[in-house]
């Protein structure tokens, strides 16, 4: 099993999403899932022409082409400092009570190219939230 360290994958991106990593989480349907990404990935020239690379990531949900909860561009210059770390957090509010969480790359400029080094890492964390019918709230307050 590969680590999740900087050369542990080598996934080179194009302009249709590649999934990087999928996650599934048993929750109730009034908690979030708190979600957390990191990728490392390389802008490289492979003989485009192209110096930069623009790489999009997306989360979407129970499916690669499920909803779109969440997507950030990132992007990284082939002659220098090629190598990037992109990392984001992101809170799912509509969840049911099994739900997968897919993280994928894609490419968003034709003729650039990018590949995934890793490290490659993608969390969910249940936030429960209780409703607590018995709650005995001062009449001058709003919380319970």
């Amino acid at each position: 099993m590969p680590t999740n360290t900087s050369g542990s994958v080598s996934i080179p991106l194009s302009a249709s999403p590649t999934t990087l990593a999928t996650i599934t989480i048993h929750s109730d349907r009034d908690d979030v899932v708190f979600l957390t990404g990191t990728v490392g990935w390389r802008a490289v020239t492979n003989g485009t022409g192209l110096s930069k690379a623009n790489v999009l990531f997306q989360i979407r949900r129970n499916a690669v082409g499920g909803s779109l909860i969440f997507s950030a561009d990132d992007s990284g210059e082939a002659n220098g400092d090629n190598n990037r770390v992109t990392s984001f957090n992101h809170v799912d509010t509509s969840i049911t009570s099994r739900t997968t969480y897919f993280l994928t790359a894609q490419l968003t400029d034709a003729g650039s190219a990018a590949t995934v080094i890793g490290p490659i890492t993608f969390t969910a964390t249940e936030i429960e939230f209780h409703h607590d019918t018995d709650c005995d709230c001062d009449s001058d307050s709003d919380l319970c």
